[in-house]
């Protein structure tokens, strides 16, 4: 028994070797499938870090390559250059120098430019360093794959006095004709009848300074043919943005208030509109809106008093007869005594810069040195139904009253043409020598006998040009009207026979009108 449990015993523990023993066996397995995976690892990094490392090379290669030699799919000036060397593209720009021309193209613009007018001269090396500098050697991957179209510059010098001089010229000749640029303003805006900016406009004139930088860029990479762009355009130096065109436009716009009516002797005589005003005002280099005082004279001048001036004027109108008169024109010979109106200009415009600085809507009545009935018609009719007719031409003189009607007539006799006495023709008012009873005139004195060279008297004196011009009885006349007056006729009064002038002597009165027409 003894022996069978101590054999058990001998076994058990023989058992227990045997599992030591095969765990032994394991453990050694597992160290060596680790070990295959560790290496198959280096292999990896190994395969990756000669990867990487050929690419650097080829990366640094590039760099290198690309730092002398031109990327593939590149041109310059629209040459094909692909994979050539900077510098063999610069000796072929470099070759026939002496020769070289460019032509500068515009828009109407062009001008053939040589380079021994400039003294061009050419760098070949700063020629290929700007053409390498254009294709970013350090980033070439990015871009090989792309097309290229590189700008030659930097390498060729010129004069630059010389090469503004040869535009110079061309440009003058070639601005002649072309569109100026025009600054930025303010204007009266009809539609909103207030001043707006107006934008400036840049036209087609060349810059001569941004034209001779544009050209000059061109020369340095010797391009042949330069093309002007919208720099090289003249540019105006005042923009519609300038704060101070808005300032101005509020400055002028305290002018545009309103239209103020005009008046004459109560009737309308037009208006001053806000479109007029505009053109009274004047903008400083400041742009400073100011009423222009010669403007608003030269204004009431032109379009009152010579609209509404009537005094020694033409005047055309209908008599009641149905016949056309026109009464010609006195100009300066009996200008005080003549009727009509005569615009106070000085006062007008006075009182129309006061108006348009305040603001003021009235009407303002036309101010006049010399006033009339009423306001000229179209044929410059100032005076209204009541008047005296004296008709040269008829020797026949009418009045009409108030309503029109014929209320007297009568033949009668006037200056002595052939003597040169003729009646001054116009129009004038009976004025206040006029006179009854024993009226005595008197001629001019005769130098031969210092006495008057007659003397006369009459009873009925109606004068119209101061006290020497006038209608008055000739009670030594036995006949009137025909043709006396062409050889027999007064020394300029208008003769009537003595019953007729007494009559007319009752119905007329001081300030009557007196038109005398042929």
């Amino acid at each position: 028994m003894a022996n069978r449990f101590g054999g058990g015993k001998a076994a058990k523990g023989k058992h227990a070797a045997g599992a030591h023993a095969a765990g032994q066996v394991v453990g050694a397995g597992a160290v060596d499938s680790g070990e295959k995976k560790a290496g198959a690892g280096k292999v990896v990094l190994i395969a990756l870090g000669v990867i990487v490392g050929l690419l650097a090379l080829v990366y640094l290669l590039g760099v290198l390559a690309f730092s002398f030699v031109i990327m593939p799919n590149t041109t310059v000036d629209g040459a094909d250059v692909s994979l050539k060397f900077a510098s063999e593209v610069a000796a072929d720009k470099a070759e026939g120098i002496g020769a070289f021309q460019a032509q500068v193209v515009g828009d109407g613009f062009s001008l053939t430019l040589r380079g021994q007018d400039v003294d061009l001269a050419f760098d070949k090396d700063a020629y290929a360093s700007a053409l390498i500098a254009q294709q970013h050697a350090l980033s070439w991957p990015l871009h090989i794959a792309q097309h290229h179209e590189l700008q030659g510059d930097n390498g060729a010098t010129f004069d630059a006095d010389k090469l503004s001089s040869q535009l110079g010229s061309a440009i003058d000749e070639f601005n002649a004709s072309a569109t100026q640029p025009t600054n930025a303003t303010i204007a009266f805006d009809d539609k909103t009848q207030q001043y707006v900016v107006v934008p400036e406009q840049v036209g087609t004139a060349l810059d001569l300074n941004a034209t001779t930088d544009l050209v000059g860029n061109g020369l340095k990479g010797l391009s042949r043919r330069i093309s002007l762009d919208s720099s090289c355009v003249s540019q105006p130096t005042v923009k519609s943005d300038d704060p101070n065109l808005a300032t101005a436009a509020q400055s002028a716009n305290r002018f545009m208030s309103a239209d103020i009516p005009l008046t004459l002797n109560g009737q309308a005589a037009g208006e001053v509109t806000r479109a007029q005003i505009s053109s009274w005002i004047t903008l400083d280099e400041n742009l400073n809106a100011t009423l222009d005082d010669a403007k608003l004279a030269e204004w009431v001048k032109s379009e009152v008093a010579a609209k509404y001036d009537t005094r020694g004027a033409a005047r055309t109108y209908t008599r009641p007869d149905g016949k056309t008169v026109t009464v010609e024109a006195t100009g300066s010979n009996h200008w005080n005594d003549a009727y009509g109106w005569v615009t106070d200009e000085d006062a007008l415009a006075a009182s129309l810069k006061q108006a348009v600085e305040a603001g003021s809507t009235d009407a303002i009545e036309i101010p006049t040195k010399g006033t009339a009935q009423a306001a000229p018609d179209a044929g410059l009719k100032d005076w209204g139904n009541r008047y005296i007719d004296i008709d040269l031409a008829e020797q026949h003189v009418r009045m009409y009253d108030d309503s029109g009607a014929l209320i007297w007539e009568s033949d009668c006799v006037t200056g002595d043409h052939a003597q040169g006495h003729d009646t001054p023709t116009g129009v004038y008012t009976i004025n206040s020598y006029r006179a009854s009873g024993d009226v005595e005139l008197r001629g001019a004195i005769d130098p031969a006998t210092n006495q008057p060279e007659y003397i006369s008297h009459v009873s009925y004196w109606m004068p119209f040009i101061g006290n020497s011009w006038a209608l008055h009885d000739a009670s030594w006349r036995s006949r009137f009207g025909s043709d006396i007056y062409q050889y027999a006729g007064s020394h300029g009064c208008v003769n009537l026979p003595s019953d007729k002038a007494k009559e007319l002597y009752g119905l007329c009165k001081v300030g009557d009108v007196v038109v005398v027409h042929n």
